[in-house]
Parts: structure tokens; sequence; C-alpha cells
């Protein structure tokens, strides 16, 4: 498929990649394919890129199999087998994890996500994936921020590139400037096999997300580029202007005397962090 959502949507990704240092010469990408519309979509992407790219990097895709009965995964390997790209199916226990250790107030589908990031970190350290391509589109980046806002006091999103706790991973989310109904229009155009998750606790979570996101959809009517531009607010961090209680105490963070009446900055500019 070489139409224009397609074009634009590796263009997008092409400008994450180069932004943020995404992908380099000699990286091995394990792409995590849910077998939904963004993993799709980031797959064909990244595998087009990899034939157009002044660098040379290896794509693979792996399918983490939650262990449910309904999670059928052969129309999604026969499609990788027709497109000539790697797969794996990963078995991680992942319904029997979440019934067994599911506390009252827990997201179950939180719990479980973290859970399969953890057998893909996994699989990917074993087999010498250096680089973890996630499916978060730009909806998930500013949605993600304004949960983080209302419901846990923080202001925090997610990053495009990020080196994992534990320091055998880097994780990268090319879809970064990519919205979710690109990858819906995109996946559907490509007639990729779309796999529900087969989970009994699916539809029981994920209330205040759905309430984020029909805010943002009410708010859009009136600034049609809310969501671009709180992507954008995620990469201007002015830390003069918020509380920073425990701010490290050096003469870079401190208040300086105003150089004059006329001319001077007065205070330090403050640093942005992307």
């Amino acid at each position: 498929m070489r139409n224009r959502l397609f074009r634009k949507i590796t263009r997008l990704v092409g400008k994450a990649i180069g932004d943020f240092n995404l992908i380099e010469h000699g990286d091995r990408v394990l792409v995590a394919l849910s077998g939904g519309k963004d993993s799709w979509s980031l797959l064909h992407a990244l595998t087009y890129l990899q034939k157009k790219a002044p660098v040379k990097f290896d794509i693979s895709a792996a399918t983490v199999h939650p262990g449910s009965q309904g999670f059928d995964t052969r129309s999604l390997e026969e499609r990788l087998r027709l497109d000539g790209i790697p797969h794996r199916i990963i078995g991680g226990n992942i319904l029997e994890t979440v019934n067994e250790n599911l506390e009252v107030g827990t997201n179950p589908c939180s719990f479980c996500s973290r859970l399969r990031r953890g057998v893909l970190y996994t699989f990917a350290a074993s087999e010498g994936w250096n680089k973890l391509a996630l499916g978060h589109h730009l909806d998930d980046f500013v949605e993600t921020l304004l949960l983080n806002l209302f419901f846990n006091s923080a202001i925090k999103g997610m990053s495009p590139r990020l080196l994992s706790d534990d320091g055998r991973n880097i994780v990268i989310r090319p879809l970064v400037y990519v919205k979710e109904e690109m990858t819906r229009q995109c996946a559907r155009e490509l007639g990729v096999p779309i796999l529900g998750c087969s989970c009994p606790y699916q539809g029981m979570s994920g209330t205040r997300r759905a309430w984020v996101k029909a805010l943002l959809s009410r708010v859009e009517m009136e600034i049609p580029q809310v969501r671009s531009n709180l992507l954008a607010s995620m990469g201007r961090i002015d830390h003069r202007h918020l509380l920073g209680r425990n701010e490290r105490k050096d003469s870079s963070l401190q208040l300086r005397p105003m150089e004059n009446s006329l001319g001077g900055n007065g205070l330090d500019e403050p640093c942005s962090q992307g």
C-alpha cells in the first residue's frame, strides 16, 4: 500500500526516528505486535522505512500469547508469512497471573499491560534485540499526560525513547506524531487481521481513559489543534514556573539580581527538556 495516508504515516514515523534518535545503524528492532490497529500500522511503517533508510537495521515482530483459549493467532501468523516478516509467539501465562494476583482496585488492563511488557523485555534481552518498539500513538501520549494530571497529581506522560528500569532494553515509540484515527484507517486499508485480546476482563476498566478521550473530543471542537498542542507542551517545560520544592540547590537554579532596569535577562532562562 502506497497511498497518501500510508505515506503520511511513514513520514511522521521517520520524523520521530530522526527527532528522538529512535533507530540507529546496526539496531535490532523488535516490534511488539498485539494484533491491534496500532501495532500493525507501526510494523508496516517500519518495514517500509527499513528499505528506504540510509542506515541498516533488523526488524522482527513478537506477540505475547495471554494464555486465553479464544486468542487465535493463525490469521496473524499467515499474514506475516505472506508479508515475509519474521515473527515469534511468546507464551506468558498472562491471564493466569492476573487471576492469581489482581488486587481490589487494580486496573486489570494496566496490570496485564505491565506483565506483557515484562515478558517482551525478557525475550528481547535474551534474543539480542536492543530496541523494543511499542505502538503508542499521539493520542496515547496526550491522554496519559492528562490522566496523570487529573488523577495522579503528576506532570508525567510517555517518552518516545526510554531506557527500561533494569537497563536491559531501550523502548521506542515511533508513532508519537501519528494520531489514532490514522492507524485505524491504515489498518483497514492494509487489510490486516485485527485480534481482540479475548480477555474476560475486557470492558471492565478504562473508564477514566474513555472520559479523557471524550473530554479531548469536546475541547477539539473549540481548539482543533489541542492534541498536537498538548504533545508539544511535553517538550517545552519551564521548570521555573512549576513548584519545584525538591530542586537541586545550585547556582544554575537560583534567582539572580536584575542586571539593570533597561536591559539584561533579570532571571536566567529556563532549561527546556524534550
